[in-house]
């Protein structure tokens, strides 16, 4: 037996606790020989999925190193031979697939008859087939297997294209190295233990453990947006200490110890084993994972081991995680499917006890009928009872659920193709998730909104800060003291201020994605001559240049030679084409020659082959390849011709201001004289454009030739020269200032959240340019944008600043908070942490209390800004406590229990006694047209709740200002609260506002900490008060807290029903627990949208889409169930009135044929087509009258009073036909044109074409958007029976009722038509009246039926009048 007890099924070793320690794995095998008699093995099973269906726990022993835990799992690196044989295949296959080729009718059955209308009729199809029924059996039975093969169908075709989607995925090409060799294998075929090879910009195809990474530091970029929805780049290592081995030996490393797959994205515990005699473990986090669903970028390739593959990888555990969602409609429907049952349990039991009384008193009185049955026996009870219910067995509408199906899919189309709900700009068009909640768009009550990224664009600009207890504005390239308006740049900054903005620069997890320092190598250029127009326009607006400067710019003397140069850019596609060099390389970040050489031996990063056992082919650059450079005038060096190029995108490329001329007030001053060609790398030179033609012209190889000017950019500092300082000073400024935008531009921040990069932007723009970090080196390169003119121009090198980071103390919803430790170029360690001021602010040393009162002031002003603030804090950490925070950080990392929370008071530690220096203030700008977005659903009737996790004051202030707070609302504000009694108190106080000031809005304020008491303590009262008031604004709350919201307001008696709008990751709770599930396709990723029910671009689409689209899916979802139950109850009301005049005998006056095609041909077609189509309003009254959508919430249109009124209509118009065909049978039936007496089959043919002609013309009737195409329906279904019948009348089969030739003489009648003339107009003449009625007097129908809608009317009239 293994000691490992490998189980072959899933490629898993499980943990078997044997002795007092885990042995070396080559010493195992002997332990179990030895103790192999005293133990017993139970083994499980498992599926092919490796999902550990049952966790084992162990009895402690004494020394083992795990007790009481769940079965963790061991996966042998690589694999082993024994295994690999044994192994099963598709391993990794995902399977979104409902049926299989087996599976598929017997499922879909099942499914299809928990449905109560299509059990019932397979019900009575078996009853009919056992009795002797009065009708055709397949009268039941055709219309079911139509309704049943139609929604199979469309299933079965569903499930075939996920299969195929499947399949796609399955059988994708996968590199592994087995035995150190490389090989291709489908994605389904991949196991756990194999090592994948995993190239950028490929998705990941299981869960691994990353082993290798092409990057020098052992680092892999990723972005995760399939799998959490955030589009940002994040950061995965390679675990620390592991060794570095060949490929060929990576099959021994070791063995991989972690947990059984669970749902958590953010977590994970595991360990190393190495192989070898020290028998090393390294210990495993969720930053050591690399999740199927992520796609590798700007990491060249990557080697991990598989470890969860299959449906067990994180995400398909996630992504099985749904809950369906039914429309609140489907209640109603049930309703008055159960009202119809029982209305014909009590037709089938009154016509049974009247058959009875026939047959005991009035049969045995008509001798010439035989004797009566016995009525006694249980046989003739049942032969008797079952007839009725399968005669009437059309009351339930079995084609109702499948025609309501094709509406709800076809009208989800409709949104789709909307193109008021089109984005131009991102090309996302509406996308509908769920087609079953359609018509619950309409049924709004109640709206929870996130607010970032939802309200507003989550697009961050910094505004203001807080240093020092002073308060700034920030203006670009330089701060203003708020009190004295004094402008200073970087080189007026005092010590604070310079610290301050140098913990933003470096107190953060900002990636760059293209680094500017990695310059690609590129051939001798010399012989280059062509050129291609450069990229696009300055993207910096200029606005700083005076009107002095622009004049004297234009009296300056240039004087420069015109030789040009040219040199390759390199094509994202690998076309290699010429362009103007002059932006090929950046002062900013090049001017220092030994930063340049030691950036460049950073390898660049090429396409690489999928073979990865090939030499890879990456070129470093060599100090010989630096490039030329000639002696300028003052001898100061130029690049010469050999420059490489920068490897970015061609779209990526900038020009240069290189002088004021450059600039565009410059050229139209000149009326847009045409600049000519730049000289490379001639920074600065005020002539370094030509304004006359320069012909061809082949530079020298050596350098570039200088004309000996004293004009040039290396003389500005020259004591001699004395002309116009300010405007050369200020056109130098312009040119940083610029250069730093491009910088920005080229360098492509990528970071976990906006705010973050906006924080880095603003220290660049200020001076403080991040350049990115090289093996944890975090570089700033200071470069003042501005320059004093009284000091000399050119001082130097521009100054870098390194800082080592050592550790990052990742921000989370708990902590709030982020840290980093770096260690200075002094050698000091700091810790920068940046975080909520409530998390913040409890950490800062008591030296800081000023500081953090006067920072607490400056925070609230911000806050009510409507600005988003985070408290900025720093302390200098000795080395002793330094070493202690790594030892116990390293021994919480190696716990496989409480890991997490041991590394929480690692941080809490270390996280002490911090030094203020001080706060910023961030704005996120509003969507589009949110105000008025948010001002119409209000008057629609819908409250909406504002759930974020800002402080009250920012979420208050973003609140006024997109109108979700009213602004003569009173507002109500509780905080702070810590017990049930304080909340009551508050509660009770509100209450008695909103009652006794009538008519005054009222909004409620609430935070985090007193939304907890009052749903844990008092969830009732709040929610009693809460849905009182106009607006609803809840501060700092976590996801949970907001599902939790949203879940109890759903368990209100009220009913209301909810929908819930967010756009990311932290919003998909609130969605899925809302009734309708909004996302918005914004920057926080795709996650929302793709866990929601309807999914689109812009929050002010929200309003088209429901006082539209909601409006019209609910009148249609409602005509559509009561037109159903209206033709179905003028068909059976027929039937019911032709039993008292047969003496009950249980005989259909129909044919089987109209029974079997009256819901399927006759007036199916007509009412699917106005069911999409009906338009009770026009789109344009809809948005501009929000009131409107009103009419419909609460599905009013399908309360009792509506439903009656259609139920009387049909007993109505039953009544007309019946009894109108009836009198003209009964006083004269020569109505033939032969003078014959008609026969019984044209009495029920007659019944049946007036049948299809009133219930068409009623739906006619009723509609209010009528088309050409809609009529046409109409008139096609009324020929549809015509055509059936006289095709059916003419072939005698005498399968049911002999109705040969019957309809073709009723065709051929002056009195049949004068009869279906006369019976139109008498059945829908009422019908006209009223409608007519209720337009000209205004009319509501339901207030002839004081029902429950119009008690809570009175009710709440009575309350705002009295109370």
């Amino acid at each position: 037996m293994n000691f490992f007890g490998h189980d072959y099924l899933s490629g898993f070793r499980r943990i078997d606790l044997i002795g007092n320690r885990y042995h070396h794995p080559q010493h195992r095998h002997r332990h179990l020989n030895q103790n192999q008699h005293q133990y017993q093995y139970h083994w499980r099973e498992q599926e092919p999925q490796f999902y550990l269906k049952e966790t084992f726990l162990w009895k402690q022993r004494k020394g083992s190193r795990v007790s009481t835990i769940n079965d963790w799992l061991q996966i042998q690196i690589g694999g082993t031979e024994d295994v690999k044989k044994k192994k099963p295949n598709n391993q990794n296959r995902i399977k979104s697939t409902k049926y299989t080729l087996l599976t598929f009718l017997p499922q879909n059955l099942l499914e299809q008859f928990r449905r109560i209308a299509n059990f019932y009729f397979l019900v009575m199809t078996i009853i009919s087939l056992l009795i002797d029924s009065p009708v055709s059996p397949m009268t039941s039975l055709l219309p079911l297997v139509f309704v049943i093969a139609v929604t199979a169908a469309k299933q079965g075709y569903e499930d075939i294209l996920r299969y195929r989607t499947d399949n796609v995925v399955n059988r994708s090409p996968v590199t592994v190295i087995k035995n150190g060799v490389e090989a291709i294998i489908q994605s389904q075929n991949v196991a756990p233990g194999d090592l994948i090879v995993v190239e950028r910009d490929c998705d990941v195809p299981c869960d691994l453990v990353i082993l290798r990474s092409t990057d020098p530091h052992g680092k892999c970029f990723i972005t995760t947006a399939n799998l959490d929805g955030e589009s940002n780049l994040k950061t995965l290592t390679v675990p620390r200490d592991l060794p570095t081995v060949p490929i060929e030996e990576m099959h021994k490393l070791g063995m991989i110890e972690c947990e059984t797959p669970g749902t958590d994205l953010y977590s994970f515990n595991g360990k190393i084993e190495l192989a070898g005699g020290e028998g090393r473990v390294l210990p495993l986090s969720s930053e050591n994972v690399l999740l199927r669903g992520s796609r590798v970028k700007n990491t060249e390739c990557v080697i991990g081991c598989a470890i969860y593959t299959g449906m067990a990888t994180k995400l398909q555990l996630n992504s099985r995680l749904t809950r369906n969602k039914t429309a609140s409609s489907e209640t109603y429907v049930n309703r008055f499917l159960i009202f119809i049952l029982i209305a014909l349990i009590a037709i089938v039991t009154l016509l049974y006890f009247l058959k009875r009384y026939n047959e005991l008193f009035v049969i045995p009185k008509l001798t010439y009928l035989g004797p009566a049955a016995d009525g006694y026996s249980v046989k003739q009870f049942l032969q008797d009872y079952l007839s009725f219910l399968i005669l009437f067995n059309y009351l339930i509408p079995i084609s109702l659920y499948v025609t309501i199906e094709l509406q709800r899919v076809i009208g989800g189309f409709f949104m789709e193709w909307d193109n008021e709900l089109y984005e131009k700009e991102t090309d996302q068009q509406c996308i509908v998730n769920t087609s079953n909640l359609n018509e619950e768009l309409g049924q709004i009550n109640i709206l929870f909104s996130d607010k970032t990224g939802t309200l507003t664009k989550n697009e961050m600009n910094f505004q203001q800060c807080s240093i020092a207890g002073h308060k700034y504005n920030y203006k670009k390239t330089r701060l203003e003291e708020a009190e004295t308006k004094v402008l200073s740049d970087i080189n007026k900054f005092s010590m604070d201020q310079k610290v301050f903005f140098q913990a933003l620069a470096i107190c953060h997890t900002v990636q760059v994605a293209t680094s500017m320092t990695e310059v690609a190598p590129v051939e001798n250029a010399a012989n280059k001559q062509e050129t291609i127009k450069s990229g696009p326009p300055e993207m910096y607006s200029i606005s700083d240049i005076t009107e002095e400067s622009h004049n004297s710019s234009q009296h300056s003397e240039l004087n420069v030679s015109n030789p040009i140069e040219t040199s390759l850019s390199v094509h994202p596609n690998g076309v290699n084409a010429t362009v103007t060099s002059s932006s090929d390389v950046n002062p900013l970040l090049f001017s220092d020659d030994s930063y340049k050489v030691e950036r460049r031996k950073r390898p660049q990063v090429v396409k690489r082959s999928p073979n990865f056992a090939r030499s890879n082919k990456v070129h470093i650059a060599s100090p010989g390849e630096t490039p030329d450079s000639g002696a300028s005038a003052n001898g100061h060096s130029s690049v010469g011709l050999h420059s490489p190029p920068i490897m970015r995108p061609i779209s990526l490329q900038f020009q240069r201001s290189t002088s004021e001329r450059d600039l565009p007030q410059f050229g139209e001053a000149h009326n847009g004289a045409a600049l000519g060609h730049r000289r490379a790398h001639s920074y600065g030179a005020p002539n370094a454009y030509l304004t006359s033609p320069v012909g061809n012209q082949t530079p020298p190889v050596s350098g570039l030739f200088r004309a000996g000017s004293t004009v040039s950019r290396e003389s500005y500092a020259a004591p001699t020269f004395t002309r116009q300082p300010t405007m050369l000073i200020r056109a130098e400024s312009q040119r940083r200032k610029q250069e730093i935008q491009q910088t920005l531009c080229l360098l492509d921040y990528q970071a976990s959240s906006p705010d973050e990069k906006a924080l880095v932007e603003a220290c660049a723009n200020l001076g403080l340019v991040y350049t990115g970090d090289d093996d944890e080196v975090l570089r700033v390169r200071i470069v003042p944008p501005h320059l004093d003119y009284k000091r000399p121009i050119n001082s130097g090198k521009p100054k870098e600043d390194a800082f080592h980071r050592l550790h990052v103390l990742e921000f989370t919803s708990d902590r709030k908070r982020m840290s980093v430790i770096v260690r200075d170029e002094g050698g000091k360690k700091w810790i920068y942490t940046k975080g909520a001021e409530s998390y913040v602010f409890p950490l800062c040393a008591n030296s800081s209390a000023d500081m953090v009162v006067k920072t607490d002031s400056h925070i609230s002003d911000f806050a009510r800004l409507g600005l988003r603030t985070l408290a900025i804090a720093r302390r200098e950490i000795s080395d002793a406590e330094y070493q202690e925070f790594v030892s116990s950080l390293a021994q919480a990392n190696s716990s496989l229990e409480n890991r997490k929370q041991l590394s929480e008071e690692c941080y809490s530690k270390i996280e002490s006694d911090l030094d203020l220096l001080g706060a910023t203030a961030v704005e996120d700008a509003l969507q589009d047209d949110v105000a008025d977005t948010l001002v119409s659903l209000q008057a629609a009737g819908i409250k909406i709740w504002v759930l974020t996790g800002d402080k009250v004051e920012t979420a208050l202030n973003i609140a006024l200002s997109c109108g979700h707070i009213p602004p003569d609302a009173k507002k109500y504000i509780i905080l702070e609260c810590k017990s049930r009694d304080d909340l009551l108190v508050h509660l009770n106080v509100l209450e008695r506002e909103i009652v006794f000031g009538i008519g005054q809005e009222c909004a409620l304020l609430i935070d985090g900490k007193s939304l907890g008491v009052a749903l844990a303590e008092a969830p009732k009262e709040f929610r009693d008060v809460a849905v009182k008031c106009t607006a609803v604004l809840c501060c700092r709350l976590s996801p949970l807290q907001k599902s939790e919201v949203v879940a109890l307001i759903k368990s209100s008696n009220e009913n209301y029903n909810t929908a819930s709008i967010g756009d990311g990751a932290n919003d998909v709770s609130m969605i899925q627990e809302a009734h309708v599930g909004i996302g918005i396709m914004g920057r926080e990723g795709r996650q929302a949208a793709r866990c929601a029910d309807f999914a689109f671009a812009k929050f002010c689409m929200l309003k088209r889409l429901l006082l539209v689209h909601g409006h019209y899916h609910s009148v249609r979802l409602s005509f559509l169930v009561l037109y159903f139950f209206y033709k179905n109850i003028l068909f059976m009301g027929i039937m019911f009135l032709f039993q008292f005049h047969t003496l009950f005998s249980s005989s259909s006056v129909y044919d089987s044929l109209f029974l079997t095609l009256y819901n399927v041909i006759y007036t199916s077609l007509p009412i699917l087509f106005i069911s999409l189509t009906e338009k009770p309003y026009t789109e344009e009254k809809l948005m501009q009258n929000p009131k409107l959508y009103k009419k419909n919430t609460d599905n009013k249109q399908l309360h009792w009073p509506y439903f009656l009124m259609w139920t009387l209509f049909a007993v109505y118009h039953s009544v007309i036909i019946f009894y109108f065909a009836y009198c003209i049978f009964s006083f004269n039936n020569v109505i033939l044109n032969g003078g014959q007496t008609a026969a019984f089959s044209c009495f029920g043919t007659l019944l049946i074409w007036a049948v299809v002609i009133i219930v068409n013309l009623k739906l006619w009737l009723e509609s209010m958007y009528l088309s050409f195409w809609y009529i046409a329906t109409l008139v096609l279904s009324i020929l549809a029976f015509m055509v059936t019948t006289v095709i059916y009348n003419v072939i005698n089969l005498d399968y049911d009722t002999d109705i040969y030739w019957a309809y073709n003489n009723l065709l051929a009648s002056l009195p049949v038509w004068l009869y279906v003339l006369l019976t139109v107009i008498a059945c829908l003449l009422p019908d006209f009246t009223l409608r007519m009625l209720k337009r000209a007097l205004n009319i509501k129908t339901f207030s002839i039926f004081p029902g429950k809608q119009r008690k809570l009317e009175m009710r709440r009239k009575f309350e705002s009048t009295y109370l």
